[in-house]
């Protein structure tokens, strides 16, 4: 394939000039916003995209043959006035592992509408990232964690205008974990003051080099899951799509106008920064409705463009990186872009050390602390006292691995202190889990036989 030289300049992603009433994703107008406030976001991005770009000119058609497990931390940034989780903006444990489960779905070709979708033509294209995202259950400091963080804040809501003060503390926010170690997502109502309805951003690889405390994806509270206080109709794939961006994609439909503003024919994401997808055609415009079998929409000639097609297509309404409601494919060239951040630019992530709860259950709610369990020793050799330092019942011991795999049970004797024995394990890094009736205790403990 012949590939296509691009011009940098600061306008390397064109704003949207239409109006639209609902302008799902934001993430072209923030990126081009960091890079006019600080030019040296413009070279870092430039720089993770050669980086990437290089990886993918020797790497691609190599595919990935074994899952990778991002670390992930969720911050709910919710109001004051919803105290209660699953109140409002506080949205339950119930609604993020919805979310969770239609994110890895989606990233793992498990989604619903496989192995037949609404419509095949552009099946062969389809396909799989065999990514998971796992909630982390240690934090920045080595303390055990459910990966959600809840913060409530004075703020009514965040404006995208503003300079993403939902992730700042001193800003009415919660600050982010780590962006090399793990991936934050922040939940929080979400609004735009230029008007239309925002359900999320994120930046791309590198567009925040200067600021990393703004590295990660944004999600309305609304458009995370699909039940709790989720929107009517939502299908839950708004984090689907900004992590694409996350991890390098660009929007497959062209973003570019004439001189008189009127939209235009181009292949979006055929380019350096985009990774070179050729395996999604040219696009113009946004098209917002559905995709069924009848679906027809041919905006562009592909025959003018250099991609993977040799007769003239019809438009990719169905790629989970379009703006139509109904979505569920990634293509085989972005799966190789996704891969290709993760072993360049954000390959901290790839190879993360970091303890992860990949059950797709958030779990632990009540947490007690150091002075009401005591566990020791830790290291361990194997065998480990839980001794009961409170007027609490205990109930049960639950041993899970790094990935949140159960390894290991319990039940309590009645006795004030209760021996177990993990010799039987491999050695690594472990976390029990001490039921009370009066709440949780979790610890996580080093075996070193």
């Amino acid at each position: 394939m012949i590939r296509k030289s691009l011009i940098l300049s600061f306008t390397f992603i064109s704003m949207f000039t239409q109006a639209q009433n609902i302008n799902k994703c934001v993430t072209t107008e923030m990126v081009n916003k960091s890079i006019t406030e600080d030019s040296r976001n413009y070279m870092t991005m430039k720089d993770a995209a050669d980086k990437n770009a290089k990886w993918l000119e020797t790497n691609r058609g190599n595919e990935n043959k074994s899952i990778i497990t991002v670390p992930i931390v969720i911050h709910v940034v919710h109001r004051s006035n919803h105290s209660n989780i699953g109140s409002g903006t506080n949205i339950s444990n119930d609604q993020i592992e919805d979310g969770l489960r239609i994110l890895n779905e989606d990233y793992s070709k498990t989604n619903p509408e496989f192995p037949n979708p609404p419509r095949n033509t552009f099946v062969q294209y389809a396909g799989n990232t065999q990514l998971q995202f796992c909630l982390a259950t240690e934090d920045e400091n080595g303390n055990p964690t459910t990966g959600i963080t809840r913060t409530s804040t004075t703020e009514t809501n965040f404006d995208v205008d503003g300079n993403d003060e939902m992730k700042r503390a001193i800003t009415g926010g919660k600050d982010g974990w780590d962006p090399d170690k793990y991936l934050n997502i922040w939940i929080c109502d979400i609004v735009n003051s230029g008007g239309g309805q925002i359900l999320g951003y994120s930046y791309l690889p590198g567009t925040v080099g200067w600021s990393m405390w703004k590295d990660g994806v944004v999600v309305d509270y609304r458009y995370f899951g699909t039940i709790g206080v989720s929107a009517g109709g939502n299908d839950g794939r708004t984090p689907t799509h900004e992590i694409g961006h996350y991890l390098g994609l660009l929007h497959t439909f062209c973003q570019e106008t004439d001189a008189s503003g009127n939209p235009i024919c181009c292949d979006n994401d055929d380019s350096n920064w985009g990774g070179y997808v050729d395996d999604t055609p040219a696009t113009k415009d946004i098209y917002y409705g559905t995709v069924t079998s009848s679906t027809n929409n041919n905006t562009c000639n592909d025959l003018s463009y250099s991609n993977a097609f040799n007769t003239n297509v019809l438009d990719m309404d169905e790629n989970f990186m379009s703006y139509a409601s109904t979505t569920w494919m990634f293509t085989i060239e972005q799966v190789a872009v996704m891969n290709g951040t993760l072993n360049g630019y954000r390959s901290g992530l790839k190879n993360s050390t970091i303890p992860m709860n990949c059950t797709g259950t958030v779990g632990i709610e009540n947490l007690m602390d150091n002075n009401q369990i005591k566990i020791y020793p830790n290291p361990t050799n194997g065998r480990i006292l839980v001794q009961n330092l409170v007027n609490a019942r205990t109930k049960n011991i639950i041993v899970r691995n790094i990935l949140g795999e159960i390894v290991y049970t319990q039940l309590s004797d009645g006795n004030s202190t209760i021996s177990i024995d993990l010799s039987i394990l491999e050695n690594g890094i472990y976390f029990i889990e001490i039921s009370t009736d009066k709440g949780i205790r979790l610890e996580k403990v080093i075996l070193a036989k």
